[in-house]
């Protein structure tokens, strides 16, 4: 059951909104959820030496590992004033791939599921899951709360792939602004490609904003390697003496922003953690390093198998490690017992149970819809999700809001035009579902009607429906408490 305790204003965006789409949202709130402690653990720290020194910054925070949605999580640091010093995301990527895990449930079984969109048990990363608006409006909303729970002196590092980074690029100057931005980061690795008319697409980009012009920063050096930057442009003036030249072997070059020397996470198989996208600690260390000091909170909303949080308190910084997944959270809470750090484990009591993703719960959801047909069956547009049929055995077209989305006033009046847009290319219909699993207070059936009304754009009817209503008793088979305890 979610308990929500209140809402907390979003800082509006301090750029200027450059990126224009249909149904574009700018959301104003994060709701607190009532969160439990689940487990705390304290370990003999094996790196005591390193924590005497950093007795001072951040002495009395608890490294936190919490299970909730990102923006959930934001509203949660934000209600006990906690301030994060580096952010680093990996955010799905809204790729064409799925990409499945092994998943073992603590239940006594070990139950491997396959790569398989109907097995609802199945952990399926974020993969091709989204239209591209709802992803955007989805980052864009999180990246916002992030940035208010962020230190004047933070940084964010954002890492993406070809398939969404240049708008995410837009949606960053907006929230952080442009200048703020920092660096474009290239990490380039090698590997098999299976490409035959193209350039192998081999390199991740790190987006890299500051929350103000004062950020802590760190230059990092690395090892010149013979033959790969051998220019004098490394060193400069060839005629330099001996010694000079020696000091600057020794020191490294400085760090650019084309990285080639750290491969994919793979190749580090002592590190995998059964996560096709996991990246590899090396990358982290030099991102924790560039950007944060010892003591300092460092956070990570996606994480996954926990890389961050691990590489986080090896570094001796403070940790907080978020993820919606049960599986991500034991993932990650035995990797870091193993690596001996003390932190405690909360869950957030949003609503999101089990499902990592809102292609996975939004199939369970229409699974248990009596009636209910997919969109593809009934030749709808991409708009809609599907159709209910009605007494007479018709079928009423459906938008399903989302599961982890509020039905605001400014989302209705988005989903109302498109309505009023597509009506001349469904045929025969007459009457409309908008189902919405939360919603403002202000929104029922008469203030949609007083829209319509007011808009004078259609004749057809729109049907407000809650999702608790439509599922009835069923609804427990979507939200049953997890199997898997921590």
């Amino acid at each position: 059951m979610k308990t929500k305790i209140k809402s907390y204003n979003i800082e509006p965006a301090r750029g200027q909104a450059l990126l224009k789409f249909q149904g574009r949202i700018f959301p104003k709130s994060m709701d607190l959820f009532e969160a439990e402690t689940v487990e705390e653990i304290k370990q003999k720290n094996q790196n005591l030496d390193l924590r005497d020194k950093q007795k001072e910054l951040n002495a009395d925070f608890k490294n936190l590992l919490l299970q909730g949605d990102a923006l959930s999580a934001c509203a949660y640091l934000k209600s006990k004033d906690i301030k994060i010093d580096l952010v680093y995301i990996d955010p799905p990527f809204a790729s064409g791939a799925n990409y499945a895990k092994k998943v073992y449930l603590r239940n006594g079984d070990k139950t491997k599921f396959e790569n398989d969109d109907s097995s609802i048990g199945e952990e399926i990363m974020y993969g091709d899951i989204w239209q591209k608006e709802d992803y955007l409006n989805w980052l864009y909303e999180r990246l916002l709360a992030i940035r208010d729970v962020m230190s004047e002196k933070a940084s964010i590092y954002v890492h993406l792939d070809w398939h969404i980074g240049a708008y995410a690029k837009v949606l960053l100057d907006e929230v952080f602004g442009e200048e703020n931005f920092v660096n474009e980061i290239i990490w380039s690795y090698t590997g098999p490609s299976s490409a035959t008319d193209t350039f192998a697409k081999k390199h991740d980009t790190i987006f890299f904003y500051s929350k103000s012009e004062n950020k802590n920063f760190n230059l990092q050096y690395i090892k010149h390697v013979s033959g790969l930057h051998n220019t004098g442009q490394v060193f400069g003036d060839n005629n330099k003496d001996e010694d000079a030249v020696r000091g600057k072997e020794e020191t490294g070059k400085k760090l650019e922003d084309w990285w080639i020397d750290i491969f994919a996470g793979e190749r580090y198989r002592n590190e995998l953690q059964g996560y096709s996208t996991q990246k590899p600690e090396k990358l982290l260390e030099r991102i924790i390093k560039a950007s944060s000091d010892e003591g300092m909170i460092v956070a990570d909303f996606f994480s996954g198998s926990g890389t961050t949080a691990k590489v986080a308190d090896d570094l001796g910084r403070k940790f907080i490690a978020c993820d919606i997944g049960i599986n991500a959270i034991e993932t990650t809470r035995d990797r870091l017992v193993k690596a001996g750090a003390s932190f405690d484990i909360l869950k957030i009591k949003d609503g999101v149970r089990l499902f990592r993703n809102p292609a996975q719960t939004t199939q369970k959801i229409f699974s248990l819809i009596d009636g209910f047909r997919p969109r593809a069956e009934l030749e709808l547009s991409e708009f809609w999700d599907g159709g209910i049929a009605d007494a007479n055995g018709n079928f009423e077209p459906v938008k399903f809001i989302g599961i982890d989305k509020k039905l605001t006033k400014e989302l209705l009046g988005a989903v109302l035009e498109e309505i009023y847009t597509l009506e001349d290319s469904e045929t025969g219909t007459s009457k409309v579902k908008i189902i919405c699993a939360f919603k403002d207070l202000e929104i029922d059936q008469s203030y949609v009607n007083k829209e319509i009304k007011e808009d004078k754009k259609t004749l057809i009817e729109v049907e407000l429906v809650s999702l608790d209503d439509l599922l009835a008793e069923k609804r427990d088979l979507l939200f049953a408490e997890d199997s898997a305890g921590i």
